[in-house]
């Protein structure tokens, strides 16, 4: 099995923020490295320590390519990390995670609480604003952002404090499955469908702060990193109730890991985010110090880890597997 991540380097010159890693998981050997950092228009500072434009977010994997995002870009490279051509957009303002549509990408623009839809060329097939939306506004207590939607925003907020307003979604996830398209909204903790029909489908505490969430197959459960209170959650998605939490300071490593390396200014011990399914009940589950778990969901027991970093201050964002690489 190939795993291919990401990481976000904190507190670090833009161009040193972090990279994407091609990792052999059965004998752990890193095939291959590749630093990853906005260019095109290029970002040289960013005021921001905990990452923001530094570093890989979110990556989709293909039997031939591979996408990372790159705050206002996506990197599309082969298996072997060697960069086929990028894919850009005038409203890619701090992409998060991605998802496909067929052969389009929904991209979530977490700064201006977007969720964007392109095509291989980066032309636009749907933008969708939640904060706009009146069902949303009544019943998650949304207003508008004050955004110009035709200007190019890929660098206009990076100095400002949008972001930070009060009002934002931190949309950090579009996810499209069986013909259906939600977003998760990290501030408030909720899961709300954006088409076919619009409605608010998971609003609990418990997810605030969270990131990378997976719908399962049967579209019934939603699995979620609880990033701040270090565990993985599981929600029924038609009652709403928590089923299942998987606590990853219960594994030893993780303990070690915790004592070893402990919180910083600006970082957070096993903050969780990147999470895959294997075909084989496991999930692979992203930390920091930049590390990646493998747990059998059904036992909730660690089965192997595999450590990437030493340095608090690197996270893993992205994260994926494949069963075979293209070009192995």
């Amino acid at each position: 099995m190939i795993v291919f991540f990401d990481t976000v380097r904190r507190k670090r010159p833009v161009r040193e923020g972090g990279e994407v890693v091609k990792l052999d998981w059965e004998t752990k050997r890193v095939l291959a490295t590749r630093p990853v950092f906005p260019q095109n228009p290029d970002i040289i500072d960013d005021p921001n320590p905990r990452g923001n434009s530094r570093g890989g977010k979110g990556i989709l994997v293909t039997p031939h390519e591979l996408l990372v995002a790159s705050y206002h870009t996506i990197l599309v490279l082969d298996h072997d990390l060697n960069l086929l051509r990028s894919i850009t957009h005038p409203l890619f303002v701090n992409i998060h995670e991605m998802a496909f549509e067929d052969d389009q990408v929904w991209v979530a623009a977490t700064t201006i609480d977007a969720a964007v839809r392109v095509d291989s060329r980066g032309c636009t097939t749907a933008q969708i604003w939640p904060r706009e939306d009146r069902l949303f506004q009544r019943q998650l207590g949304l207003f508008p952002m004050e955004i110009d939607k035709t200007a190019d925003n890929r660098l206009m907020h990076l100095h400002s404090e949008l972001g930070t307003r009060p009002g934002h979604l931190h949309l950090n996830s579009v996810i499209h499955h069986e013909g259906r398209t939600y977003a998760f909204l990290n501030r408030l903790g909720a899961l709300i469908e954006l088409q076919p029909q619009k409605r608010v489908v998971l609003h609990d505490d418990g997810l605030r702060g969270g990131h990378s969430p997976v719908i399962l197959e049967n579209g019934k459960r939603l699995l979620v990193c609880a990033s701040f209170s270090r565990a993985i959650l599981e929600f029924d998605l038609d009652s709403g109730r928590l089923v299942s939490t998987i606590d990853l300071t219960a594994f030893e490593p993780v303990r070690d890991w915790l004592a070893l390396y402990p919180n910083q200014p600006f970082n957070h011990s096993i903050f969780v985010r990147g999470l895959d399914l294997t075909g084989n009940g496991r999930l692979l589950v992203g930390i920091s110090p930049a590390a990646i778990l493998e747990i059998d969901r059904k036992t909730r027991k660690l089965v192997d880890a595999f450590q990437y970093s030493r340095d608090v201050g690197d996270a893993v964002h992205g994260l994926v597997h494949c069963v075979s690489s293209s070009h192995d």
